[in-house]
């Protein structure tokens, strides 16, 4: 059996390894403490049973997040499929009978670089495309421009932060693919009531190319370096927030995936920082998302006990433009959709999400 993880977004480290088990771990982020993410290639004799034991599980960021969660693997990195996993002994034990040679295993659903270069490509041709920075492993942070150049109000969606959510741009993907339709009634509704949309797909490309969970190259957690009383440390929040204080901000949507909860989720704004005209619209965005989705889930325990000030974009829009702001976490377990469907929330299930969005917006700006 041969392990690689030296590959986009790869994360493993490999203690060793016979003929049908591999004893690994998972590397930290760069820079940094926090790690979960795994991506890695297995090379074995197909139709025997192997067992892949990632030894560090216990210690992860999210270690309630491995009971009741279910490894994904591909043949040709793009059919993917759930496979035996189990959790004890302090150890994520991955076991799988491959029919091929060549076997990926990931958290999730990998977005890839190429993905995203296609889709900006597809973007060029409609909407504007332009170049927000480049990062310290010299890739780039992208931001899209749809509709009325003129548009006297402005949605701003942002995607992967965290770089090891990829969830988050498989919904920003969808959401973006339905703007570039002008026949969409609803995309024709909302930019006739003079609605701009400013779009980055993905905030972190270099934590998301390293195989980071949370962390940009540097090591600082983005969503974590929104604050009202500090200047960013990351060059990434600190370009975005200079550009969407240059265009204003009317409507906020941050992209995120969640490790432990099997269910789709919101955070709102701290209540300290929501204005109390907001306080309704806010209310209203969740109800969407309880009403149109059976994988929506309350929680059924309080959330990080974070302050005000928090570090979170959501916090930080809700204070300094008065406007609604929320998060949308979108899970790594998998769930079951409105006809019983497994994964229903799977890549595709992403991509549908992030267009149903453009439904929300909709309802609460027009």
């Amino acid at each position: 059996m041969q392990i690689d993880g030296n590959f986009e977004s790869g994360n493993i480290v490999v203690h060793n390894i016979t003929a049908a088990e591999a004893k690994l771990s998972i590397r930290h982020d760069s820079n940094a403490r926090y790690y979960q993410w795994f991506y890695f290639k297995a090379t074995a004799a197909p139709g025997q049973i192997h067992t892949f034991r990632l030894t560090n599980a216990s210690d992860a960021s999210y270690p309630h997040a491995w009971p009741g969660y279910r490894a994904l693997a591909s043949y040709n990195r793009q059919d993917w499929f759930r496979v035996n996993t189990q959790y004890n002994e302090n150890q994520l034990i991955i076991k799988h009978r491959p029919r091929l040679e060549t076997t990926w295993y990931a958290f999730f659903v990998p977005y890839t670089e190429a993905m995203r270069g296609q889709l900006l490509a597809d973007c060029a041709a409609v909407a504007q495309v332009e170049t927000l920075l480049t990062t310290e492993q010299e890739k780039t942070v992208d931001l899209v421009r749809f509709g009325p150049p003129d548009a006297g109000r402005k949605v701003w969606i942002v995607a992967r932060q965290h770089a090891g959510e990829p969830m988050a741009e498989y919904a920003i993907d969808g959401l973006m693919r339905r703007l570039l339709d002008n026949e969409d009634v609803v995309v024709k509704a909302l930019y006739e009531a003079g609605i701009a949309f400013y779009c980055v797909p993905n905030v972190n490309p270099d934590g998301s190319a390293l195989g980071n969970l949370r962390a940009n190259a540097a090591g600082i957690d983005l969503n974590r370096d929104w604050k009202q009383t500090l200047e960013p440390r990351s060059i990434e929040v600190a370009a975005l927030l200079k550009r969407m204080h240059a265009e204003g901000v009317d409507f906020f949507l941050d992209l995120h995936g969640d490790e432990n909860r099997p269910y789709l989720w919101l955070v709102q704004p701290h209540p300290d920082v929501l204005a109390p005209a907001m306080a309704e619209t806010q209310q209203r965005i969740e109800s969407f998302f309880r009403e149109q989705y059976i994988e929506y889930g309350s929680l059924t325990e309080d959330p990080d006990a974070l302050e005000a000030d928090s570090g979170m974009a959501v916090d930080y829009v809700a204070w300094t433009f008065k406007c609604p702001s929320f998060i949308i976490e979108l899970p790594f377990k998998d769930t079951f959709g409105p006809d019983g469907e497994p994964d229903s929330l799977l890549a595709e299930g992403c991509i549908r999400l992030g267009r149903s969005c453009l439904d929300l917006i909709q309802t609460i700006m027009i």
